[in-house]
């Protein structure tokens, strides 16, 4: 009877079949990480989508009680911020109530009250934030005084009014760019499909490379226009519409004049195109 014999307990993998296991974990690995990467990049752009669309609906809402006007988008700068968190028509105090919030000039005030830092700032599952959105300083955009503790008022957004909305209108009425005694209206609007009102604002200027137009502007705003855009989401940002729709664009696109550049200098530009209006009245000029 012929025996079967027994496999030796000393047998093991070759340095071989080793190298060659090493290998195809590497190559899975360098599969699965930029995959996950790439999921959850679609993931924060998914949530920062259905934040605009909850803005852009309340745009709505609150035009139709409001003589179709759309809310203030407040004076651009750090220090105007006391202004406009002083005004009902101010778009963070006039529609969060309508996306289930506090006005925000009330979370600023309970903030500054206990000496922390405002509400939003670090809440990335917050209607307020874009959770891709990686702030260049350490805090909130402070103003104001000093408190007990240190800590100025500050606010933080990553969404932002169209401050071009009523630069004409204003103009027109002789009226200074900051004011808010008019309001664009819906039957101002003859596009409402190409007319932004809200946009992305860049958290940090290395969304951009460093040789881009737009790399060295300040952040520190309360409003913007297409020069402030969004690249964090796949090299662009999302922009929501007078009609209620929410789009994304490169920011290439968003940025790029009718006149095909995107220089600041370009004579008689007009960042008003056939995709994106800016100025519903009249050029959008630099």
């Amino acid at each position: 009877m012929v025996r079967c014999r027994p496999r030796s307990s000393n047998q093991a993998f070759t340095l071989v079949e080793l190298l060659v296991v090493v290998g195809i974990i590497v190559v899975l690995v360098g599969i699965l990480i930029p995959a996950s990467g790439m999921i959850r990049a679609q993931m924060f752009a998914t949530k920062s989508q259905s934040n605009f669309k909850q803005w852009g609906f309340a745009i709505v809402q609150w035009g139709n009680s409001h003589k179709e006007q759309i809310p203030w988008e407040g004076a651009k700068d750090t220090p105007g911020m006391s202004t406009n968190l002083t005004q009902d028509v101010f778009w963070p105090n006039a529609l969060a109530p309508l996306v289930g919030e506090r006005p925000y000039s009330e979370m600023v005030e309970d903030a500054f009250a206990q000496q922390v830092h405002v509400a939003n700032w670090d809440n990335h599952n917050s209607v307020w934030t874009d959770p891709a959105a990686r702030p260049m300083n350490a805090e909130p955009w402070p103003f104001g005084a000093v408190g007990r503790q240190g800590i100025s008022h500050g606010f933080w957004f990553c969404y932002v009014m169209n401050i071009r909305l009523n630069q004409t209108l204003l103009l027109n009425a002789g009226l200074p760019s900051d004011s808010f005694q008019k309001l664009v209206r819906q039957s101002h609007i003859t596009a409402p499909d190409r007319t932004v009102v809200m946009l992305e604002m860049r958290a940090n200027p290395a969304e951009l490379p460093p040789d881009d137009p737009g790399f060295n502007r300040n952040l520190d705003r309360a409003a913007c226009s297409w020069k402030r855009l969004a690249a964090r989401h796949f090299k662009g940002g999302h922009i929501s519409f007078a009609d209620g729709h929410v789009a994304w664009f490169t920011n290439e696109q968003a940025t790029t004049n009718a006149q095909g550049s995107r220089l600041t200098s370009t004579p008689g530009g007009d960042w008003n195109t056939n995709k994106l209006i800016w100025d519903p009245i009249g050029p959008a000029l630099n």
